[in-house]
């Protein structure tokens, strides 16, 4: 039996995109956005998944609370955090607790938080990198499962590199989510 993940997002897709390109191994059961507007709703129907959209809710317990139930609703394993741009609570993490997983564009446990390779570029950086961790309650301080580490361009131009590490995200994005799948 293949393992189920279910997909949090909230935007674009282009991360969401690489794990449906993986199709032939993992098993993607439902994409969960929190914006009606996410293009990435569009990747995750054209590719057979099912989809569905966070209803607005008077506090965010309630909202992952739905979270919840849908996960159970598709039967998920295992979670990924694909561009998904809230950040989740307890009740989230402690009922899928080891199970949530993300990706994060600096070489944790530097430049926890938004914008970590734009933080490596400005503190002239040498190597940038991503990393695909655990979720734990701590923003970004889960358990490394996967560093992918390259050299920032020498050019430094930002739409140039981050091209370089939407490359890089991918290549470590495939390489971790297989080799979850297969420690079930």
């Amino acid at each position: 039996m293949r393992v189920k993940w279910g997909v949090l997002i909230s935007g674009n897709g282009s991360t969401l995109q690489s794990i449906l390109d993986c199709q032939d191994i993992l098993d993607v059961t439902v994409v969960i956005s929190s914006r009606a507007s996410a293009y990435g709703l569009a990747r995750a129907r054209r590719a057979g998944v099912p989809t569905e959209i966070v209803p607005k809710f008077e506090n965010k317990k309630d909202a992952e609370e739905w979270i919840c139930q849908t996960l159970e609703k598709y039967r998920v394993h295992y979670i990924f955090l694909a561009g998904f741009m809230r950040i989740v609570s307890g009740q989230l993490i402690n009922k899928y607790k080891g199970k949530i997983f993300n990706i994060h564009p600096s070489l944790l446990p530097k430049y926890k938080g938004i914008n970590g390779f734009e933080q490596a570029l400005e503190a002239g950086d040498d190597d940038a990198g991503v990393t695909v961790h655990r979720v734990a309650l701590e923003v970004d301080s889960g358990e490394n499962i996967l560093q992918n580490r390259f050299k920032i361009p020498f050019h430094r131009d930002k739409d140039l590199s981050q091209l370089w590490l939407h490359i890089n995200e991918k290549r470590a994005l495939i390489e971790s989510m297989r080799k979850i799948s297969c420690q079930k």
